[in-house]
């Protein structure tokens, strides 16, 4: 009865378009008819639990039985969630304020949170105190990351230049009013002091129309940027390419490391997450190489970066090694919620983590254009994990 439950709320909840322009593609991509790829998509979600974009992104459409029962599906994937990680804790890792809080001990970088609920957006809001914090922030870290405190997928992301604030704000479509007139009919003696404060009353505008973008946009979590490793600037050197390592403790407390992938931003964009247009691949788990060529979204392979040049399969990460000792120990902190997808960055200094995701995505293991006929899935794996 449970079951019927889950599949009629999510029958409820699905786009008939979403679905039916999928179908489109896969028939395209298999040369099968769209009326037999609807029905053996409906029976593929009932019987192993999978949605129609498993059934394109997985590759099901050209899968034997036994592939198709050993996939880590979306239905699988739910019930992995639900069974592990407690509701109640999922803010922790929703809220990015609190997860660096919690986490602070493996997050050895600075950052600041603006808190909407302490600031009045009158005329004397600079007068603020988080508006005194913002300042403080900027004036250490003026080039800086602003996020959403709630945001996924690497959306909504700012990289700021403060010191190039007016260039930010001009492709913002942002005027700045620095509060003040130059006389046009006298004599203006531009002394030293003059110019001096005149140059101070016009930074101090820009500043507070940053802020406001800021908080106007709820980008309130404000962070000091990751300094890669000089060996992952090589792989793009555009954005922080980050490792997705992810573990599950069990109910005696044991965790396992369940796999590893590098996400590789595309060179366009200053994140590197596998939905925002970047690219992924398989990381060993026990050597902390990558052991595939790696893909994006729209299933295009890639040997080498499009940008760098560097091969991608057989590169060798830095400090593998502790980066899986650190989300062992922050998985065993995280008591309540024990399926969890760690977003680990590489310093000089070695690992940090980036966040936590209480929802991890399951697509990434098992990617169509890198099945044959003798490639199995994770699920067995994983059921073998909570045990």
């Amino acid at each position: 009865m449970a079951r019927l439950s889950y599949y009629l709320k999510r029958i409820k909840n699905m786009s008939f378009k979403g679905m039916f322009d999928r179908i489109k593609l896969v028939s395209k991509k298999c040369k099968k008819s769209k009326i037999a790829i609807f029905f053996d998509m409906i029976w593929c979600g009932f019987r192993y639990g999978a949605g129609y974009m498993d059934y394109d992104v997985i590759g099901f459409y050209k899968l034997n039985h036994e592939q198709r029962d050993s996939m880590l599906t979306r239905g699988r994937n739910d019930k992995i969630v639900k069974s592990l990680n407690n509701k109640n804790y999922w803010h922790l890792f929703n809220n990015k304020n609190e997860f660096n809080s919690f986490f602070s001990e493996f997050i050895p970088r600075d950052w600041a949170y603006i808190n909407p609920n302490n600031i009045k957006m009158d005329k004397e809001f600079y007068k603020n105190e988080e508006f005194i914090k913002f300042k403080s922030f900027i004036a250490k870290h003026p080039i800086f990351f602003a996020k959403p405190n709630d945001g996924q997928c690497g959306k909504g992301i700012q990289k700021i230049d403060a010191i190039a604030v007016d260039s930010f704000l001009e492709k913002q479509g942002i005027k700045v009013d620095p509060g003040y007139k130059i006389p046009t009919d006298e004599k203006i003696n531009y002394t030293v002091e003059v110019l001096k404060n005149e140059a101070n009353t016009y930074y101090n505008a820009r500043i507070r129309t940053l802020f406001k973008f800021l908080i106007d946009n709820k980008l309130y979590l404000l962070e000091e940027p990751i300094r890669q490793h000089a060996i992952m600037n090589l792989l793009n050197p555009s954005s922080v390419n980050t490792c997705r390592i992810v573990s599950v403790m069990n109910s005696k407390k044991e965790v396992t490391l369940m796999a590893s992938f590098i996400r590789i931003g595309n060179g366009s964009a200053v994140v590197d997450n596998f939905n925002s247009g970047g690219m992924t691949a398989k990381v060993d788990i026990e050597t902390g190489k990558i052991i595939e060529d790696a893909v994006n979204k729209e299933g295009k392979m890639f040997s080498k970066h499009p940008l760098s040049g560097t091969p991608i399969n057989g590169f060798e990460i830095p400090y593998f090694k502790e980066a899986k000792e650190m989300v062992i120990k922050a998985a065993k902190k995280s008591k309540n919620v024990r399926y969890v997808g760690w977003d680990v960055a590489i310093t000089e200094k070695g690992p940090t983590l980036v966040e936590g995701n209480q929802y991890p995505g399951h697509d990434i293991y098992q990617v169509a254009e890198k099945l044959d006929e003798n490639s199995m899935g994770v699920w067995p794996q994983f059921k073998k994990a909570i045990e």
